[in-house]
């Protein structure tokens, strides 16, 4: 497949040269931050996002796009070895953070577990918006605690005259990284074509000592230091490639475009000495826009992505122990109206329809169907120089489960020879019957903020959002042991619709080369669905193995909960040459009965500097993450840490704008845990180590 993708990559530069003559370097447009419907500028949003383009995201580029945020203000991530890293926004995750592509739902099953990996590459990725905080309004329900919107051009909005590109290779790193990713784009005034492809493979993850904690070993004997590595973390290498083609065609007022894209990754599990996960997924894109409209409606949006998606978890011997399938179709229709008494705006229309599948495996989720829609208006009011937005949503969720048995496991630990209920050690199979049953929600959204300017260089933002989102088919009807975990889920068909309220303030200072902006929020949930550890266990014999182990059970509640936390960034540009950077986030998660919510992360406070002549570039950043003491039950507490990263690159004097760069990771070579992962004591971050690569655009 490596070799078709720059076989194929040969070719169109051979048709490039061919059919346009001539090289010419085109900058493509920055999408517009997507988190406004109307395209406005992210310094007049009334909640707080985060834009990574250009300079910025070449910077922090991870193997991963869980690593690529983990600098932005509020961002963490469920890290779960060098591959998996979802992200983590404001203490919450799972089906409250949507993960987007281009605008569109990433029909993955990476919110179901930890161990699901995000198919996304960061190579081939030209900007990210992350929102903090509710955009249940634009994104449904689900989008509670944020959004994380990947854009990659594989549809051009722009037209293209000639032809332009992107490559970047890069080795080294704490897992010995060797990946490379090619992007192009070509066309005329009157079609565009888009091609990337990326390829990564790497070795296991260089780790600072033992793989499991101090605290883990201490509080469970049958664990010891050694048991998923020391100084390497076992069985955490990846292969993956993948790669798209997309094409547009430019109207007099808009466009229409199709893409096809397919990733393909196969990485190690950590908790397990050999196997592999065996990730595909493929996806088609439609999009259009048309602007300029007469009439009451000025503006048409269409977007659709149809995902067929797989996760297989493949044995030591080769077969395949448990498998899961997504496919659905995703798309939102949108309207967007000239001014009427001075306020613009749009009216919308959002749609879902997935099923998921798990045909092979111990039983842990049923077949299950998602039929979602939704529809939404939502309004601007400038006054003068100040701003009002307000706006609704309505929504209709339907989740229908297929009958199935689960499977927790044993009450008492056996072994091939003495089965559960078998004399001497008799045990009770916990494996319930479930029927046919479809669960119906509706759920209703409302958000109201505004933009005040003090005066040139200060803004007042504010936002009030009441938000509902429907319990998702794996926080309803799980049951069983997943092994990739070592746990035992358990859904709880009887959830109802999750509510909250959520205040969000921001002061934002932006004299022109300085920035600062600093916001409290709060959010109150009314029956928050959590994951929570029961401490309990159950054994569970899986396939090839002699003896059952104990797997923790984890089951879905309903509980009263309150977040509250504050967030911070700035640059102070000191001279030409020298800039200092900062950041900080906080947050603090409690039930309503007092006890504190688990996996939320601790106070962190980071700072850079940077350093710029000519043309070499230079930044030294220091995180410090405090202990996290205010813990879950059954949770341990996580201990702090400090992380020394520096990123360098020159740009070289040749015609192709090719740009070398190195990265140093963690150069303190601290064990770092990140209290947000539910593997935190089982999987620590990677070790000192320093990666090298080189880009450049044509």
């Amino acid at each position: 497949m490596k070799f078709i993708f720059y076989l194929f990559s040969f070719y169109c530069l051979l048709f490039i040269n061919f059919v346009v003559g001539e090289e010419k370097h085109l900058d493509l447009p920055m999408t517009p931050v997507t988190a406004n419907p109307l395209g406005v500028s992210s310094d007049e949003f009334v909640v707080p996002i985060t834009v990574l383009n250009g300079k910025e995201l070449n910077i922090q580029r991870g193997i991963n796009i869980g690593e690529t945020l983990s600098s932005t203000p509020g961002v963490t991530f469920t890290n779960w070895g060098p591959t998996v890293a979802r992200p983590v926004i404001r203490g919450l995750d799972g089906d409250r953070i949507r993960i987007l592509q281009n605008g569109v739902n990433f029909l993955d099953v990476s919110s179901f577990s930890a161990d699901h990996s995000v198919p996304i590459d960061p190579l081939i990725i030209e900007q990210i918006d992350v929102i903090r905080g509710p955009a249940t309004l634009i994104y449904g329900g689900g989008a509670v605690g944020g959004v994380v919107n990947a854009i990659d051009h594989r549809i051009p909005k722009e037209a293209v005259t000639g032809f332009t590109g992107r490559a970047e290779t890069r080795a080294g790193g704490y897992n010995s990284e060797r990946s490379s990713a090619v992007v192009m784009d070509v066309g005329n005034d009157q079609f565009a074509i888009h091609f990337d492809a990326y390829t990564k493979t790497t070795g296991n993850l260089n780790i600072p000592g033992y793989a499991v904690s101090k605290k883990l070993a201490r509080s469970d004997s049958s664990i010891s230091r050694s048991q998923y590595g020391k100084n390497k973390l076992n069985n955490s290498g990846q292969d993956t490639e993948g790669g798209a083609i997309g094409t547009s065609f430019f109207l007099e007022k808009g466009y229409i475009g199709v893409s096809y894209a397919m990733h393909d990754s196969q990485f190690g599990n950590p908790l397990q000495s050999s196997g592999y996960f065996d990730l595909k997924m493929n996806r088609w894109d439609i999009h259009s826009e048309l602007h300029d409209l007469d009439g009451f409606f000025n503006h048409f949006k269409l977007k659709l992505a149809h995902t067929d998606y797989q996760h297989q978890e493949i044995e030591s011997g080769g077969d395949v122990g448990t498998e899961f399938k997504n496919r659905g179709l995703d798309g939102t229709i949108e309207l967007g109206h000239h001014a009427i008494a001075g306020s613009s705006g749009v009216v919308g229309l959002q749609f879902e329809n997935t099923f998921f599948q798990q045909p092979v495996g111990d039983a842990l989720l049923p077949n299950s169907n998602t039929n979602s829609q939704s529809i939404y208006i939502y309004e601007e009011l400038p006054i003068e120089e100040h701003k009002i937005t307000f706006g609704l949503r309505r929504g209709n969720h339907d989740v229908r489960r297929s009958a199935f048995v689960g499977d927790g496991g044993c009450t008492t630990i056996y072994s091939t020879a003495v089965g559960c209920g078998a004399s001497p050690n008799v045990g009770e199979e916990d494996a319930p019957e479930f029927g046919d049953i479809e669960k119906s929600f509706q759920t209703n959204n409302a958000s109201v903020g505004g933009v005040y300017k003090i005066n040139d260089s200060f803004a007042i933002t504010s936002n009030l959002t009441h938000s509902e989102r429907a319990p998702a088919f794996f926080e309803l009807f799980p049951y069983g042991s997943h092994h990739a975990t070592e746990t035992v889920q358990k859904g709880n068909e009887n959830l109802s619709t999750e509510l909250s309220n959520s205040i969000d303030f921001q002061l934002k200072w932006n004299p022109g080369s300085h920035h600062f902006s600093i916001g409290p929020y709060y959010t109150r949930f009314n029956r928050f669905i959590g994951l929570f550890n029961t401490g309990s266990e159950l054994y569970h014999l899986h396939d090839g193995e002699s003896q059952a182990e104990a797997l923790d059970v984890y089951q879905y509640q309903q509980v009263g909960a309150s977040f509250k936390g504050i967030e911070f960034d700035g640059r102070f540009q000191v001279n030409n040459q020298l800039a200092w950077l900062f950041r900080g986030d906080y947050v603090r998660a409690r039930q309503s009965n007092g006890d504190d919510l688990p996996r939320i992360s601790p106070l962190r406070i980071g700072t850079s500097i940077d350093y710029q002549k000519n043309a070499f570039f230079a930044r030294l950043d220091v995180l410090r993450a405090f202990n996290q003491n205010d813990i879950g039950s059954n949770e341990l507490s996580t201990p702090a840490y400090t992380n020394i990263t520096a990123y360098a690159s020159y740009k070289l004097p040749l015609e192709y704008n090719l740009e070398f760069f190195m990265k140093g990771y963690n150069l303190l070579d601290q064990e770092i845990r990140d209290h947000a992962s539910l593997m935190k004591d089982k999987i620590p971050m990677g070790g000192r180590s320093v990666l090298f690569g080189l880009r450049g655009e044509f």
